[in-house]
């Protein structure tokens, strides 16, 4: 894996080491247009969303949506069939790309 993969899976690591009720917190407050107020975990979802939506990659329409959503449910449906590695985080979906806009939207978390 080059340095850019392996940093890559780093980011997405740290986000899923986060509790799930932290997550959820993250979540729920970019959707309300707030950081988190834990800087540490403000800056992870931040990183998160860069690497889940970098910059210049065009934002999500609804048929990418609907198309990623399909893709989805069929992966879900391969990886039954076959085992992955339990630390490897799973890949953006289309849900993570919408949660990542909205984190982007905030801006980076500077006090």
């Amino acid at each position: 894996m080059t340095d850019d993969g392996s940093a890559r899976l780093e980011t997405l690591r740290g986000w899923w080491r986060l509790p799930d009720e932290t997550r959820k917190d993250v979540r729920a407050l970019a959707k309300a247009g707030r950081h988190h107020p834990d800087t540490e975990t403000a800056w992870v979802a931040w990183r998160w969303a860069q690497t889940v939506l970098p910059v210049g990659a065009p934002e999500p329409g609804r048929f990418r949506n609907i198309v990623s959503a399909i893709g989805f449910w069929l992966h879900i449906l391969v990886d039954l069939a076959s085992a992955t590695h339990p630390d490897d985080p799973a890949e953006p979906r289309w849900l993570d790309r919408r949660r990542a806009r909205r984190i982007l939207r905030l801006g980076p978390p500077i006090n």
